[in-house]
């Protein structure tokens, strides 16, 4: 009797973990199929984020340039040789495999971008620098800076006639090992602005876009008040390629 019971017992231990084994495989798949599905999604919705952003800031460069050649031709075809390098820059982060590009290469970019402002402002607008040349090789999402040195634009320079400065800060948080991205404005400042329900869409794009790139390890802080200019603040781990 005892052998017979013994080999039953044996037999459902076995059985059991098989079971368990096969129990803890399958989780495991379904485990890896759902990761495998979230970073899909991740990355279709990363691509449907930038595909966004460079129509609003074409549109809006254009129409730039548009306004421009009524004022100064001259300037206005310079302007065309600008925008084709900052086309460049947008072609060949899209063609890459990573849309990971150098701090040195984004600033680059804004600062073209700037210079083809300035066509069209002249004087009024003035940009200060305030950066931390030991980082130019770090890697960062392309198209972070531009889109709130257009914000800044748009709202602190063209409803107003009297000149104004933007100011773009880069600095590291040598504790946390994170990079700082400023962009600040002298311009008229808003109420309490919240990312998520802002209505420009380079906003809440880049909060978007911070959010599924970092996680909690990114972040856009923004800070204004009625006549107090605009900060905005990006957030994310510091890397090197």
């Amino acid at each position: 009797m005892w052998p017979a019971l013994y080999a039953m017992m044996t037999y459902f231990v076995i059985a059991a973990m098989f079971h368990m084994v096969r129990a803890d495989n399958a989780r495991r798949r379904q485990a890896a199929a759902a990761q495998l599905a979230q970073n899909l999604a991740v990355e279709s919705e990363m691509n449907a984020l930038r595909n966004k952003l460079n129509p609003h800031f074409l549109f809006n460069t254009l129409h730039s340039i548009i306004a421009l050649t009524r004022k100064n031709p001259a300037g206005a075809e310079a302007a065309l040789f600008q925008f084709s390098a900052m086309l460049r820059y947008i072609l060949d982060t899209e063609k890459s495999d990573s849309s990971q590009v150098t701090l040195s290469d984004e600033l680059s970019f804004v600062r073209d971008y700037l210079e083809l402002e300035s066509l069209r402002l002249g004087p009024r607008l003035q940009v200060k620098w305030d950066l931390d040349d030991g980082i130019s090789g770090c890697v960062l999402p392309a198209l972070l800076l531009q889109p709130l040195v257009e914000n800044s634009i748009k709202h602190a320079f063209n409803p107003h006639s009297r000149p104004g400065t933007i100011m773009i800060r880069t600095s590291v948080d040598e504790l946390t090992q994170t990079l700082n991205l400023e962009v600040a404005d002298d311009g008229p400042g808003a109420e309490s602005f919240t990312p998520g329900r802002s209505n420009g869409l380079g906003i809440r794009t880049l909060a978007r876009r911070l959010e599924l790139e970092y996680g909690a390890r990114g972040a856009l802080v923004i800070k204004t008040a009625p006549g107090m200019g605009f900060v905005v603040t990006i957030s994310m781990p510091l890397a090197f390629a």
